[in-house]
């Protein structure tokens, strides 16, 4: 007989031992590859996603800036254009929030992406069946919208959404009250859940995003950005706008691989090649009267890059400039001239300009009357026009004093009074002084006949406007009144959006202006970096993808979850591998008897298991695909907190599949292997009687185990009391822990320690006392004693349960539950009650009477409410939209979104803080940074597992790949509010975004018991933002729901591992029942009953199992005993308790195994074997 038929013999005779050691090792690869196939499943499926949400769609461009609708037509016909692009369409692609009316009650949906498209989007996108791009007042909406508005097909809506302003909201001119416009749309179409264009969305989330389509044409005329045409009545023509221009390639695969950067850039060429002044909201105007071109903005300042690009593209033509800022002062008056009522006579609406009084033409030189002041001129120093002078009956070297609003952070425009000295007086007629267009032309106050036909942006005085105002401003119009230093104006009027209203040049010589507005033009449209104006190509598809490799490695995290699962069954191989050779003891005795060498004999009792192992890893491996639906149906239902989406899809690899049967087979040969020692220390004769020696402990080792049990005990003791006397304080200690906290852990840990060492020690100690007694309780104790016989076998085997339940136990005390939680100052709510975000910025403060009165509307105006609104505390933020780096998002993130900080939260102070140092850690926001970066702060799990960052890392703002900022992590929330986001200064967030006017973010202190009634009032009064007020308590719920889930998930998986882990107990008690088989029937031979024997052995698995799960979960408890008592709390106990439950009973059910063999032995047959 040859060695391969004598191995398949064995195999066929050992059946049952082999078929245990085969299901040990398809459970292993089952749960090794499953865990394999759900990261290739969740990362296949995040694809799929991202492809189904954006349809043709490759590349994108997308901002805040409005761009002429006709430049998708001149890129496609652009030489510069990529061949392998096939479809440029333009969208408007906004936020905006809908409002239903049923029956009695109004349904409202914040945070909606609106989209305008035509023919040309619509064709881009996968909506499975032939429906029509909407046209008129249609709207058609995603499953998501439809169901939180209960809408169907007919039904009448209402949008409402944040209409379009050139000029800064924020600003002295800007359009602070009416924000918003109203649409009423009927619902044409609803797409499906499982619709692919109801998934269209800019940014990668796994969750159904809030989608409205309508015409975009209809949108364009609400909004007041179509296209007029000019006529006879009106020659002004403009172009229709969009905001976005969409991409698509001739090739599926285009836009999916590395190829699409270098596409998106060549794109990025193409794109400036055609790109206007008009599309950056720039025009460059001729001044006849004085020969020269004024570069200016329809947001009524220059950016400073633009400032800066004009600046050197004059520089490059050898023009020359003059810069001006111009500005509104609310009265200038002069204190010592009175009117016949005695008070100083004034002035009011005069427009100041700071300029650099040139000397050179075209731009100078300034005729004064009388003596030419000293230039430049100082700080409080000031030049009159003629028509003021005279009004004011003022002459060089008199004071005046000017009064003038500055803008507020929060909307409000304090009056502010400044002294000037006047230094001189220039003449108006054919001078630059006369200029008008000095002031850029501004629709509804520039061209308006009188003040009282001005378009107010701000709250005008009007009956304290004179005649002379009113005569002047008939005659010159907005021509300056006063003249400042160009340095002095841009001190007291600066903004964060520019310190220039106009750019002067002057023409290039032997040319007309025309023909310089040409060269000037092209020249500056080089000097501006696109990029910075946010009008750059995003290869978006590929993003999607790259970014669908997730933030959470879900193969590492379901190895994780199921670490006890593999553990178990690993060491179950080898307990079951290695009661299959205690069983064939005798007959490896007696291959070595007849000639077999020790290593022939290894040889085929390994190549016997390996034969197993391959065949239980093949069957595995069809067991992991059934692993893995299982948990992948677990994240669509049970689990379905963690990731937010139904939409997971089994995705099989050969890779994954392959490491999984290789990982669990080569774990499996090793521990088989390593099995096989101990026959190295057997001679043939003990072989061949088929008994192994039992294990024997020195008496060192033994007091050594007596002392560790006594110290471990005593250090729990003392850091009790150390930790209850205050001695240890309740400081951080890392990661958001308390040292209290981290003590008490240690307690739990020293507890389990103390306790299996004490097992240890007294199962030796019970082998030497003599049993006294009788009946079922000497039974029991000769059962317990039994288990010190193979006391290390018996103390690891417990301890394997012990440490397990311990785990479990302590991840389930790790649910929180902040519904219960009340608002504290340093927690994770931060003290606040509500939280809310708007989807149009609200640019007053809320905190006022003058704010609410300005933005609330349709409230009750009953004492009640007033007294709720005034009692109510809100802090706004600032807030720059970006990617959801929540754990709620399972995409991965590098561009979240900023919330811009104000300066009475960082004085407030508030919210648990982990691994950052400082008495109040929001100082730390405007610390200046050595490396000119900008301190931030964010959320612990943000950071971490989102992020991939922690304190002393960077993040590139718009990305890490093109940073034009950084900002520096510099401390961390531990489970706060601010999950999903990054938090700068105002300050700084101004600087970094200052095209972000208002706020939409807010926490909000009120009394719990209020809480719903202020909701719903706000909601309400804000309909028109789209205010959506929550809970902290539920938000926080959110955020934990993920915490949780996984916590849920684990507990489970971890709970089948323990129960696995019985088994292994079970195998022990078999293992140790053939060891002792002669004893046993010795037992019953001398006239012990079957149920006696069958008490002993179930006595022994019972007390070692009883002892693995009470030690393991007292300790547990001990360890999370400072969570266990804090507010918010959330220990499962039903489920633990359940798990803990099935763990014993399965444990006892499996030693009816050993009992079964301890009693079917043949009494004669075993003894004489002996």
């Amino acid at each position: 007989m040859n060695q391969a038929r004598f191995v398949i013999k064995s195999l066929l005779y050992y059946w049952r031992t082999n078929l245990a050691v085969l299901l040990g090792v398809i459970a292993a690869t089952a749960v090794i590859g499953g865990a394999l196939i759900v990261g290739d499943s969740v990362r296949g499926s995040l694809r799929q996603m991202t492809l189904d949400r954006l349809g043709e769609i490759d590349y994108v461009v997308s901002g805040h800036r409005f761009f002429r609708e006709q430049l998708a037509t001149d890129l496609k016909n652009s030489a510069k254009l990529p061949a392998d692009i096939k479809t440029i369409a333009p969208a408007l692609v906004l936020r905006g929030s809908l409002e239903k009316n049923n029956k009695d009650q109004h349904l409202r949906v914040g945070q909606v992406n609106i989209f305008g498209t035509d023919e040309r989007l619509w064709s881009l996108l996968d909506h499975e069946t032939e429906m029509p791009s909407p046209t008129g007042d249609e709207a058609i909406l995603n499953a998501r919208v439809a169901q939180q508005l209960e809408a169907s097909v007919g039904d009448e809506i209402t949008l409402w959404i944040e209409l379009p302003s050139a000029i800064p909201r924020d600003s002295l001119l800007g359009e602070r009250e009416e924000q918003s416009v109203e649409i009423t749309l009927t619902v044409k179409d609803i797409l499906t859940e499982t619709s692919k264009a109801g998934r269209l969305a800019l940014l990668p989330n796994q969750q159904l995003p809030l989608d409205l389509f309508l015409s975009l044409k209809t949108l364009q005329a609400a909004l007041d950005l179509d296209e007029i045409k000019p006529s006879r009545r009106n020659p002004e023509s403009r172009p229709g706008r969009v905001n976005s221009l969409f991409f698509s390639s001739d090739t599926e695969t285009a836009g999916r691989s590395f190829e699409a950067l270098q596409t998106a850039q060549d794109l990025d060429t193409a794109l400036k090649s055609v790109l206007t002044l008009e599309d950056l909201n720039l025009k460059i105007v001729p001044n006849e009267p004085f020969h020269y071109l004024s570069l200016e903005s329809e947001q009524m300042i220059l950016d400073p890059q633009i400032e800066q690009a004009g600046l050197e593209a004059a520089n490059s033509l050898h023009l020359d400039q003059s810069p001006v800022m111009v500005y509104i002062a609310n009265e200038i008056s002069h204190p010592q001239q009175k009117e016949e009522n005695q008070k100083p006579r004034f002035s009011m609406y005069s427009v100041v300009a700071g300029v650099d009084f040139s000397e050179k033409a075209p731009f100078g030189p300034f005729v004064f009357k009388g003596e030419k002041p000293k230039l430049p001129l100082k700080e409080n120093e000031i030049v009159l026009n003629q028509w003021l002078a005279d009004d004011l009956k003022a002459k060089v070297g008199d004071s005046i004093r000017m009064t003038y609003h500055v803008v507020g952070s929060r909307g409000e425009l304090p009056e502010v009074e400044k002294a000037f000295i006047v230094r001189g007086i220039v003449t108006l007629d054919g001078t630059p002084a006369a200029d008008r267009k000095l002031t850029p032309d501004m629709e509804g106050i520039t061209d308006a006949d009188t003040f009282g036909d001005w378009k107010q942006p701000f709250p005008m005085k009007l009956d304290r406007v004179t005649e002379r105002d009113e005569a002047y401003w008939d005659k010159y119009k907005a021509t300056p009144k006063a003249f400042v230093a160009l340095e002095t104006a841009q001190t007291l009027w600066n903004s964060r959006y520019g310190n220039l209203t106009s750019l002067r040049v002057s023409p290039l010589p032997d040319s007309s202006l025309k023909e310089t507005a040409d060269r000037f033009g092209t020249e500056l449209l080089t000097k501006i970096d696109v990029f910075k104006t946010g009008l750059t190509v995003q290869p978006i598809k590929f993003f999607g993808l790259m970014a669908a490799s997730g933030t959470t490695d879900f193969t590492g995290l379901f190895i994780g979850f199921s670490f006890f699962i593999i553990l178990s069954a690993i060491i179950l191989i080898r307990l079951l591998f290695k009661l299959g050779i205690d069983r064939r003891v005798s007959s490896i005795g007696l291959l070595a008897a007849i000639g077999f060498t020790p290593q022939q004999v290894k040889q085929v009792v390994f190549k016997e298991a390996l034969a197993v192992i391959l065949l239980g890893g093949v069957l595995g491996i069809i067991a992991a695909i059934g692993y893995a639906s299982l948990m992948l149906y677990g994240l669509k239902t049970w689990w379905i907190g963690a990731i937010g989406t139904r939409f997971l899809f089994l995705h099989l690899t050969v890779t994954s599949l392959g490491v999984g049967i290789l990982i669990s087979v080569l774990c499996s040969a090793f521990v088989t292997w390593r099995a096989m020692a101990e026959l190295k220390r057997l001679s043939i004769r003990s072989l061949l009687s088929g008994v192994n020696s039992p294990e024997s402990d020195s008496a060192k080792d033994a007091r050594r185990i007596g002392y560790l049990y006594k110290i471990t005990f005593g250090l729990a003791l003392v850091l009790i009391l150390a930790t209850v006397s205050g001695l240890i304080p309740q400081t951080e200690a890392f990661s958001g822990f308390s040292l209290q906290t981290v003590s008490f852990f240690l307690v739990g840990t020293l507890a389990l320690v103390s306790s299996l060492s004490f097992l240890s020690s007294r199962l030796r100690i019970e082998s030497a006392i003599p049993i006294q007694g009788r009946g079922t309780g000497a039974l029991i104790k000769l059962g317990i004693r039994n288990a010190g016989r193979f006391r290390q076998r018996s103390v690891l085997t417990t301890a394997l349960i012990a440490s397990a339940t311990f785990v479990l136990v302590s991840v389930a005390a790790g649910h929180r539950n902040p519904a219960v939680e009340t608002p504290e100052l340093n927690s994770g709510n931060g003290g606040f009650t509500l939280v809310a975000e708007s989807t149009s910025p609200l640019i007053f403060d809320l905190n006022t009477s003058e704010g609410r009165a300005k933005t609330l509307i349709n409230i009750p105006d009953d004492e009640s409410t007033q007294q709720l609104l005034s009692e109510m505390k809100v802090i706004p933020f600032r807030v720059k939209p970006g990617e959801n780096a929540s754990c709620l998002n399972i995409y991965q993130t590098s561009v979240p979104t900023i919330l811009g900080v104000p300066q009475e939260l960082i004085e407030r102070g508030g919210f648990k803080f982990a691994d950052t140092p400082g008495k109040n850690p929001w100082e730390l926001l405007n610390e200046k940074q050595d490396d000119g970066s900008i301190p931030a702060l964010g959320d612990m799990n943000t950071l971490m597992y989102s992020l991939h960052k922690g304190i002393g890392t960077t993040v590139g703002i718009p990305s890490d790949e093109r940073p034009e900022h950084k900002l520096k992590i510099k401390g961390m929330f531990d489970g706060s509010i601010f999950q999903g986001v990054l938090l700068i200064s105002e300050e700084h967030f101004q600087k970094l975004f200052p095209e972000q006017a208002g706020f939409q973010y807010f926490l909000i202190e009120v009394p719990p018991q209020q809480a719903s009634q202020l909701s719903s009032v706000l909601e309400t009064g804000l309909t028109e933002y789209g205010f959506d007020a929550d809970l902290v308590a539920n938000r926080l719920a959110d955020f934990l729901a993920v915490q949780n889930t996984y916590l849920s998930t684990f507990q489970t998986l971890g709970g089948l591992g323990l129960l696995l882990g019985t088994l292994g107990l079970a195998t022990v008690m078999l293992r140790n029942v053939v060891e002792r088989r002669s004893e046993l029937a010795l037992l019953r031979a001398v006239g012990m009953t079957g149920g006696n024997v069958a008490l002993i052995v179930l006595s022994e698995n019972a007390f070692l199992l009883i002892w693995g799960l009470v030690s393991g979960t007292v300790s547990a408890l001990l360890a999370m005993l400072p969570h266990l008592l804090s507010t918010g709390a959330d220990l499962p106990w039903e489920s633990g308790i359940l798990i803990l439950l099935a763990v014993l009973i399965t444990g006892m059910l499996a030693a009816l195994l050993a009992v079964v063999d301890a009693i079917r032995a043949p009494i004669l047959a075993t003894l004489r074997a002996q």
